[in-house]
């Protein structure tokens, strides 16, 4: 049985926003989805379908290539653009070629090889709204080895999403200011030349080949030989900062003359091109830039990254989110994913950039917890959905998935074919595929292939399957037998089960150190046998985190981010809300109340605002437990203490009334911080406890609540030390390390 559905709306912009995906434009494409194993008959189908359904002509001789010359007036976004197209047409189909232009675009003049005639229309079901302009060929004409044609149109340059703010000018794919394909689009490459006044300059990935005034005005050259996905153009007064480094160019175009800050990106820049060239293949473009912009935004563009002022002052972000965008150079820029399999570009960066970088400096464990959190903090029945319709994130819940699950997946891979296949797979699936379309099913082929073994199943089980394993230890208990010991371990997991390998850390008495033994979890309940030569003294299973699933009831510590994530929430305000706690309850909250009973709380969790309320016991009680103490004149944690005054508060517990769900308790300093605080809450959900100063407010104190991993171990002996084998990283390597 075949599914056959519409996508209208496939994206054609592939940069990303705050380290996710963000896609703009709407080609149409067909996308079918098949209940059958046999591959070859869904592929004839495809083939037979797609001749249905697609045009008659085709790019699929390379790239198409674009010369623009734009004269551009920043201030009204008005342009005049010329641009020479060059490609080289299929044979079997060249009857006519098809592009598409924004409709606030005029087409002046055009230039098409003789016997060639064209025809423009208005495509008013799209949005934006785009002319259609088809050259078609006499019946006589041949095709030609190269097609070339030249447009001049001009008219007023549409703002995609303007991610460079009100100070600049930012234009992609998605803004149509330069002539695209619809459907299986090929990539580009381009010549680009930019006039403009004088200070203003432009940025686009590939290489900067002039930079000359002429009069008042500037010109500015970009090209790129780098087959893309799109061209992106974007300009503001900026500063420009330049540097050499093996073979290729260095930027940092900053708003404001800042030497130390740009002479730290730059230098950083290169430590991590360096690493990741190291672990990956050599860096895939002539230059990377950082890019300064006026809004908040972390975008991740072939050659550069568009990162907002405020974010690029903050030290950590230097190895943290910047890291982050120069991978997205190898993964995403470099291999380009097949959307119609899903996008994994987002988690393959994200497990080596962000996990990985944590992974060398020994915290690789609690980073993989905390991405299992966010999964079961934010997805639920009703928002999942399995990992081959993920494309870019818009929402916590598709966040959780595109990126929190598949770099577990991708953890699970790396332990089902070993350490160096893993890096060998990494290494084969970049060099076959730079600057070309990749899925999933390539991706599978080339890990079978480095590591000779079987991954469809993996790779099923992982892609087309929502949701997540939920699994514990049911018992474990051993009998003595002539001076071995005999150890029985029960596990059971949710239905339908998952397929997993599951790491068994086993302690036992003389050894400090536990051995981790794997086992195949294939069904909702199994019975592993151990046969040991010291008595064990516990067992615990998934000790470092490797495995991807749901953590349990105890073992999720309460956390910011399960109240936000909550299917029900209710908010409770005080009886006199005189520091207007009101906003803030409306924009959390599906039900608002102001006076109530315990016994009356409803299921869910619950946002509980101000000091005065019948829940305030519950809270003292609870964080004294934890070594908090709430009084009159403030709160005082072990290490210091906070008054009321001009400090705000933060407090996630479980709830204590039997009832699924957490209560956060939010008291404010004054009325001031609430915007900001409303603004910067949902940033840090993996906290339990939070405290802020001032109006801003500014963070002075955080942290999360232990975990209790009882639900996956079996403790024999009490008051033993349980230490586990260091876990090696992926590489011996680090960034910045001179060998």
């Amino acid at each position: 049985m075949i599914f056959i559905s519409w996508q209208l709306a496939r994206p054609l912009n592939k940069g990303h926003v705050h380290g996710h995906r963000h896609f703009l434009g709407i080609p149409i494409t067909l996308q079918f989805v098949a209940a059958l194993k046999g591959f070859k008959f869904l592929l004839c189908c495809w083939l037979v379908l797609m001749v249905a359904v697609t045009p008659v002509w085709s790019f699929s001789n390379g790239p198409i290539h674009h010369h623009l010359r734009i004269e551009l007036e920043p201030s009204s976004r008005f342009a005049r653009i010329e641009d020479t197209i060059q490609f080289k047409p299929s044979r079997e189909n060249c009857a006519s070629f098809v592009f598409y232009l924004h409709a606030d675009l005029k087409l002046n003049r055009h230039q098409v090889p003789t016997s060639w005639q064209m025809q423009i229309a208005t495509h008013k079901s799209a949005e934006p709204r785009l002319i259609k302009i088809e050259i078609s060929k006499s019946r006589s004409a041949t095709c030609p080895e190269t097609f070339s044609m030249v447009l001049d149109y001009s008219g007023i340059l549409y703002d995609a999403d303007d991610p460079a703010g009100s100070g600049g000018f930012f234009f992609s794919g998605g803004s149509y200011f330069y002539p695209q394909t619809k459907g299986p689009s090929p990539l580009v490459t381009f010549e680009l030349q930019v006039s403009l006044p004088e200070p203003w300059q432009v940025v686009s990935q590939g290489q900067r080949s002039g930079d000359r005034l002429s009069g008042k005005r500037r010109i500015v050259s970009w090209n790129s030989s780098r087959p893309a996905e799109e061209i992106y153009l974007m300009g503001n007064k900026f500063h420009i900062y330049e540097a050499e480094h093996n073979g290729f160019s260095l930027y940092a175009f900053l708003l404001e003359r800042e030497d130390d800050l740009a002479d730290r990106y730059l230098q950083t820049a290169k430590g991590y091109i360096d690493f990741y060239s190291r672990l990956l293949g050599p860096y895939p473009y002539e230059k990377f830039a950082l890019v300064e912009n006026s809004r908040q935004t972390g975008y991740g563009m072939p050659s550069f990254t568009l990162m907002g002022s405020r974010i690029i002052r903050f030290p950590f972000i230097l190895h943290s989110s910047y890291p982050h965008e120069i991978l997205h150079n190898w993964w995403g820029n470099g291999v380009f994913p097949d959307l119609d399999q899903g996008n994994w570009s987002e988690g393959l960066t994200a497990y080596l950039a962000d996990h990985l970088l944590l992974e060398l400096k020994g915290k690789g464990v609690q980073y993989r917890f905390q991405e299992m959190m966010k999964f079961s903090n934010y997805v639920n029945e009703e928002n999942d959905f399995p990992l081959s319709e993920f494309r870019y994130r818009d929402s916590m819940a598709s966040q959780a998935i595109g990126y929190a699950k598949l770099l577990m997946v991708f953890h699970m891979l790396r332990t089902e074919v070993g350490d160096e296949n893993f890096l060998k797979g990494l290494k084969k699936f970049y060099k076959i595929f730079k600057y070309r379309y990749a899925g999933y099913e390539d991706m599978c082929r080339v890990f079978e292939k480095v590591s000779s073994q079987s991954l469809t199943e993996f790779f099923e089980q992982w892609i087309n399957r929502k949701g997540a394993p939920k699994i514990r230890l049911q018992q474990a208990s051993y009998v003595a037998n002539e001076g071995r010991y005999d150890l029985q371990v029960s596990v059971e997991q949710e239905s339908p089960a998952f397929k997993l390998k599951l790491p068994v850390a086993i302690w036992t008495t003389g050894s400090k150190v536990a051995e981790i033994h794997y086992v195949e979890l294939v069904a909702d309940k199994q019975n592993f046998h151990f046969q040991l030569s010291a008595e064990p003294t516990a067992v615990r299973l998934d000790p470092y985190n490797d495995v991807f699933r749901l953590p349990g009831i105890l073992e999720a510590p309460a956390s910011l981010g399960q109240t936000y994530g909550a299917q029900t929430i209710t908010a409770y305000l005080p009886e006199n809300d005189n520091l207007g706690y009101q906003q803030f309850a409306q924009g959390v909250a599906e039900k608002i109340l102001s006076e109530y009973e315990n016994a009356s709380l409803p299921q869910g969790s619950l946002w509980v605002f101000g000091r005065e309320n019948s829940l305030e016991k519950s809270f003292i009680v609870q964080l004294k437990k934890s070594g908090i103490e709430v009084g009159e004149k403030g709160v005082r944690f072990p290490e210091r203490f906070y008054a009321w005054e001009d400090h705000s508060f933060v407090f996630t517990l479980h709830r204590t009334d039997q009832k699924k769900g957490t209560m956060t308790w939010v008291i404010v300093g004054n009325k001031e911080s609430i915007p900001g605080l409303m603004r910067k809450l949902p940033h840090y959900g993996k906290y339990g406890y939070l405290v802020f100063e001032g109006d801003a407010p500014d963070n002075r104190n955080k942290g999360t609540w232990p975990s209790n991993p009882a639900g996956l171990q079996k403790v024999f002996q009490e008051g033993v030390p349980r230490l586990l084998p260091e876990q090696t990283p992926l590489v011996a390597f680090k960034p910045f390390s001179k060998k």
